[in-house]
């Protein structure tokens, strides 16, 4: 098992073999179906939540909102850093009771820490983002705790048993997401951008009980017997939150950063454009997720280059097919889902498709890289700060962010594969066996 503490010197693993069944088997698995199909499902009811907010509210308004719900977002994205530390120690398999409780004491103190300091930095996020409350800011602090919790049982869920696992990680994101939209809908009218915000609370707080619900006998029918292990480590945590925060921010911080220098209406209709790019990143992310403890278990051995490719054809795949049928009809997908709302922003869609399609790459790059306990997994804070600089430096438009944006991404992309090709050449001329 490789080490995810980030390290260069990760040991090497033959635990991994080619699955059976032929290449074409083997990727069909890679795309981890029902996941794949909830996914979709959640990424859908995203797109039609901002849909209606977006017709709903005013330009301003919605960029506050949209601005605060991608907030929220990457608060939670980088949660599967959580959720890769757990499948980690679950593919050791599970644990007796003293090490399983000394990892929950863990998770419930990340949860609590994270809960308090999300909720003390609220005026910060109120004033830089321009919230008319600093309620909805407050809220980010429960969401990031629930929001811990169920990441880290997902990646329990994924690691034991990934049958059994995929598929209830999978009714997690689908009950997720409709209680999200039937409480927003609910509540918009009476509650405005807070009853939004509550919804999204209250749907991750009940997919949190259902997986924990389906932890128990998946754990239990694991072929693995118990074992010393702690499953749950600060150390795999912070490794781990490290390299996938950089990568989250990385393929976040434009729009934070528009929202920023640009006004409300230009900010707004940045926020709907970037929305849709966004979510073509979430699109391959179930298989991203399903693939990492394969990742994991072929270490440096001689199975990991074809898991890697196998997982680069899959996410990568997914979406470029994604981005390219927004890029090429930009003005289509703007109008379905805006209406008029935001008219002559078809160029920045398009670009923020791209620029989303071609970010999956850093996205399994990064993953291959933090699997075998490479520092060359932290290269998307480089690409971040890359951002940064640019964005600050060229804002006068939505279409000027956005082309900075591509810009930095360009660079980091290019980083990142050749980082992942001599990682896998330094790999190669390890001993086998």
């Amino acid at each position: 098992m490789a080490n995810l503490a980030l390290h260069d010197d990760a040991p090497t693993s033959t635990t991994a073999t080619v699955p059976s069944g032929g290449r074409g088997a083997a990727l069909l698995r890679a795309l981890a179906a029902p996941l794949l199909v909830a996914v979709v499902v959640q990424n859908a009811g995203n797109l039609l939540l901002h849909a209606v907010l977006g017709r709903y509210l005013g330009a301003d308004e919605y960029g506050a909102l949209g601005t605060l719900l991608s907030l929220m977002v990457l608060l939670t994205v980088p949660l599967s850093a959580l959720q890769a530390a757990a499948s980690k120690g679950a593919a050791q398999g599970p644990s007796l009771r003293g090490p399983n409780a000394r990892s929950l004491r863990t998770l419930v103190g990340a949860s609590v820490l994270a809960s308090v300091a999300v909720c003390a930095l609220s005026p910060i996020a109120t004033s830089l983002f321009h919230l008319d409350t600093p309620v909805d800011a407050l809220l980010l602090g429960p969401f990031v705790g629930v929001s811990i919790a169920l990441a880290v049982v997902r990646g329990r869920l994924l690691g034991l048993d990934q049958r059994r696992g995929i598929r209830a990680v999978a009714i997690t994101f689908v009950a997720s997401t409709a209680v999200r939209l039937a409480l927003t809908f609910a509540l918009l009218a009476s509650l405005g951008t807070t009853g939004a915000i509550l919804a999204t609370l209250v749907g991750e707080t009940l997919a949190l009980g259902y997986a924990a619900l389906a932890l128990r006998p998946t754990a239990t029918s694991s072929p693995r017997p118990a074992g010393q292990h702690a499953w749950l480590t600060g150390a795999d945590i912070g490794w781990s939150s490290l390299a996938i925060g950089g990568l989250f921010l990385f393929t976040t911080i434009d729009l934070f950063l528009a929202r920023h220098f640009l006004d409300g209406d230009a900010s707004g209709g940045y926020v709907a454009a970037a929305t849709i790019g966004k979510t073509l990143l979430a699109l391959p992310a179930a298989a991203l997720a399903a693939g990492y403890p394969r990742l994991v278990a072929a270490g440096r051995g001689p199975a990991r280059l074809a898991e890697v490719r196998r997982t680069g054809i899959v996410v990568v795949g997914l979406a470029g097919l994604a981005a390219a049928v927004v890029a090429l009809f930009p003005g289509t997908v703007l109008d379905l889902l805006y209406g008029d709302a935001f008219d002559g922003l078809a160029d920045v869609v398009r670009i923020l498709a791209i620029v989303a399609g071609l970010s999956s790459v850093v996205s399994v790059a990064t993953y291959a890289l933090l699997a075998v306990g490479s520092k060359l997994a932290l290269l998307p804070w480089t690409g971040a700060l890359l951002q940064v600089a640019v964005i600050a430096a060229w804002h006068d438009s939505a279409r000027s962010v956005a082309i900075a944006s591509a810009s930095a991404l360009v660079v980091t992309l290019l980083i990142c594969l050749v980082a992942v090709r001599l990682d896998l050449r330094k790999g190669s001329h390890l001993p086998k066996g």
